[in-house]
Formats: structure tokens, C-alpha cells, sequence
């Protein structure tokens, strides 16, 4: 099987865009909320979830879940459930990678971006189970799946908007990124690394929150969730 093709941020923008556009989630509203990413899993593109213990998988790192793209399923590990229930954010997240994949390497329908425009082509009825693993060390479509899972669930205008929202009260500090990751229903690591990877703010190892471009704030130490 040939080797997906590599999809820039920007093209990854504009395909999840277009996912929550088609569903009827408009993040350039005035409202900073989270994304419905189990309704858009199961009714959007009518994938099914379901819970088994596939701890057998893991040869590298905690198997959190898989998508077995020829059933239409997403399996969740049940051995996880309290971690799941425990961090909501983890659980989106996770929810949105296995997506990425259905999307990305090998979902019917399948999001593409063509020419300029938006296509929809026909699912690769050979593509592979895909295991979201808790490793260091990622193949590329697992990065891809990981970029497209923050996209989504963190539209960039959306993330604008509350940036802006939030310096509007003064200096942004931890508690509020604390605040809006709970409000948009995301791990804090996710929202730093969004943050930063829009350019809006960087948290650095000494848990800084910094604007691009600013001087040393102070700020309070940070713990970021894994």
C-alpha cells in the first residue's frame, strides 16, 4: 500500500474546517465551546464505538485505542475506561486521532484537499487497523492523525477568539489556560501545544506563559497533563 501523502497545517486546517462546517459546528462564531467530536464520530461519519480490552497490542506504550477502518469501528481500550472518564480530554483527544485516521489514511467518505477545492473520494477498502499507542516515537501517520485531532477539536479562530478574549482581562496566566482548556473540554499539554503551534502563546518548561515576541512574564509553575 502506498504511503499517505503529507499534509501540511494549513491544508489540515481547511479540511477540519470544512468537517465542522459540514456538521453545523461553526467555530468563527461569537461563542468559545467545545466540539462535539462523539456525535460527529458517530453521526457525522457513522463510525461506531465501542469499548474492548486490546491491551495484548501494546508492544510499545499503553494501546489506548484502535480503528478497524472495514467495520466502521472505533475501539476503545477498556482497561483505559477510568483514565477516559477520568481525563475528558484525553478521551477527545483520542476520539479525534482515531478520526484523523478513518479521514486522512483510510475512511469513506474520505476529506481531500484538490486544486484548491474540496473533493470527497472513495475509502481504501484495503487500509489497515491503525492502534493509537501512548509511545514517544510516532510514524508519520500518527503525527498527521495527532495534528488533525487538535485542529479540530481547537478550530484556529475559535483559539483566536479566546486569546484575545482573555487578554482582554490583562495578563494571561496559567489558571486561565487551566480555565479554557476545561471550558473547550482538551487537555491542558493539547491546548499549550495548539497554542503555540498557532503562534498565539508558548508555555515554556518553566511554565511561562509568553506571547510571541514578549518579554519574561511572571508566572506560575505549570504541570502539564499527559
Amino acid at each position: 500500500m502506498s504511503r499517505p501523502a503529507y499534509i501540511t497545517r494549513e491544508q489540515m486546517e481547511r479540511i477540519t474546517e470544512r468537517i465542522l462546517e459540514d456538521y453545523g459546528f461553526r467555530p468563527d462564531d461569537k461563542s468559545v465551546r467545545p466540539v462535539p467530536i462523539e456525535e460527529i464520530v458517530e453521526f457525522h461519519f457513522d463510525l461506531q464505538l465501542c469499548w474492548e480490552p486490546i491491551d495484548q497490542l501494546a508492544a510499545d506504550g499503553i494501546v489506548m485505542a484502535a480503528i478497524v477502518p472495514g467495520e466502521r469501528r472505533i475501539i476503545l481500550n477498556e482497561t483505559q475506561r477510568e483514565l477516559f472518564i477520568r481525563k475528558i480530554g484525553t478521551y477527545h483527544f483520542t476520539l479525534a486521532h482515531e478520526l484523523g485516521h478513518w479521514v486522512l489514511h483510510a475512511g469513506e467518505p474520505l476529506y481531500r484537499r484538490s486544486g484548491g477545492t474540496f473533493v470527497v473520494e472513495r475509502g481504501r477498502k484495503e487500509a489497515p487497523v491503525y492502534y493509537c499507542r501512548s509511545s514517544s516515537h510516532k510514524p508519520a501517520e500518527e503525527v498527521q492523525a495527532d495534528l488533525f485531532a487538535g485542529c479540530l477539536l481547537m478550530p484556529q479562530a475559535m483559539m483566536v477568539r479566546a486569546v484575545k478574549q482573555l487578554g482582554m482581562n490583562g495578563t494571561i496566566r496559567l489558571h486561565h489556560l487551566y480555565g479554557l482548556a476545561d471550558c473547550l473540554k482538551v487537555s491542558v499539554s493539547a491546548l499549550s501545544v495548539r497554542l503555540a503551534q498557532l503562534r498565539l502563546l508558548h508555555i515554556n518548561d518553566a511554565g511561562e506563559v509568553r506571547r510571541p515576541g514578549a518579554g519574561r512574564p511572571a508566572c506560575e509553575q505549570m504541570t502539564l497533563e499527559l
